[in-house]
């Protein structure tokens, strides 16, 4: 394990960007979101996608270039198309135009069609909760299909992913979860490493559950189960639906068109809790008394405790910004080769070790 400062692998990760074709704004926006989720822990879409986004970038599957276009434009509402923009650019934008927005709006929401990969979802999170916003966000790309309907076996939609974020007196809550057992950088971690996943969290192509992440590499392949698994996951493949009707078929961007793998849209929706109710003192009174009792709740014998959403991925950015991004040797690999693709002599010469 190699320890990098978290503002060097930002630093090391622009350069490699403008190196593979992007502009220095687009560069280090991509570059931030990627290592803020690293820092929170969700390391298959912290800087494991640098190498993913630097093949997109060279075979035309990001955009190096190109304009925001505004479909629709209601005040507490708007609608983007892009042509494959970087998606950490577009959603740095979106944001900033949604929370300028709800100034005048209580409730702002926002769509946009084509961007992008944008990473890991709880990385734009803190934008919200730091203005005691509540947000939540939907992506999902009509490119991929890797999870079958209950009682099927060919896929239709994939993990689509759901973040929410929750201020209270104290942390906030931080919600980011697939609508799937897991995502499928999980089960391209897993092939890569070698390992079975915790449970029978896949079906394979005759439709049986299993843990062998191989099965998606099947042909045809296997798919991801939705959350609720074999018996209840009905459940998790309508939260799926949602995230397909908000993200796609609202952007304008459903599975009716033809699509080509890597890009996504995006649902967002902003919640000024100082606008309903008894105001935002109260809100944030009722949700931090919630919090309480959860945290009072008598743990299970022999268990961990209770734990709520964001509590492990605050610890994890907390640590890391303290003493530097934990990197595994095999993922530093992949980043010094890509640095010597682009005629550089490794990603921490730019970013370096800590000792």
């Amino acid at each position: 394990m190699s320890f990098i400062h978290a503002n060097h692998a930002v630093a090391a990760a622009t350069v490699l960007l403008q190196r593979g074709g992007l502009g220095a704004d687009m560069a280090g926006a991509v570059a931030r979101r990627l290592v803020q989720g690293q820092l929170l822990g969700r390391h298959t879409h912290g800087l494991a996608m640098l190498p993913t986004y630097l093949e997109r970038l060279a075979d035309g599957r990001i955009a190096r270039e190109g304009r925001i276009e505004t479909l629709s434009d209601q005040g507490g509402s708007f609608s983007w198309r892009v042509d494959r923009l970087p998606g950490a650019w577009v959603m740095d934008r979106m944001l900033a135009q949604a929370v300028t927005r709800a100034a005048r709006h209580a409730v702002v929401t926002a769509t946009v069609a084509g961007c992008s990969h944008i990473g890991a979802l709880q990385a734009y999170l803190a934008d919200l909760v730091s203005r005691e916003l509540l947000g939540l966000l939907m992506v999902t790309d009509p490119g991929v299909a890797s999870v079958a309907p209950p009682g099927g076996i060919d896929p239709v939609i994939t993990s689509n992913p759901v973040a929410l974020c929750i201020p209270t007196e104290r942390a906030p809550l931080l919600i980011d979860q697939s609508t799937s057992m897991l995502s499928n950088g999980a089960v391209v971690a897993a092939l890569a490493a070698g390992k079975a996943l915790p449970g029978p969290w896949l079906l394979d192509n005759q439709g049986r559950a299993t843990d062998d992440p191989a099965a998606v590499n099947t042909d045809p392949p296997g798919t991801l189960l939705p959350v609720g698994g074999l018996e209840f996951g009905y459940k998790g493949f309508g939260f799926g639906l949602m995230v397909e009707a908000f993200a796609l078929a609202l952007s304008g961007f459903g599975r009716d068109q033809a699509r080509e793998r890597g890009a996504q849209g995006v649902f967002l929706l902003i919640v000024d809790p100082g606008r309903f109710g008894d105001g935002k003192a109260a809100f944030l009174r009722a949700m931090s008394a919630l919090v309480d009792q959860c945290e009072a709740s008598r743990p299970i014998p022999g268990g961990a405790g209770v734990r709520l959403p964001g509590e492990a991925a605050l610890r994890a950015q907390a640590r890391q910004l303290r003493d530097g991004l934990d990197l595994s040797a095999e993922l530093l690999s992949r980043l010094d080769a890509c640095a010597r693709r682009l005629g550089l002599d490794s990603f921490s010469a730019a970013a370096p070790v800590v000792e």
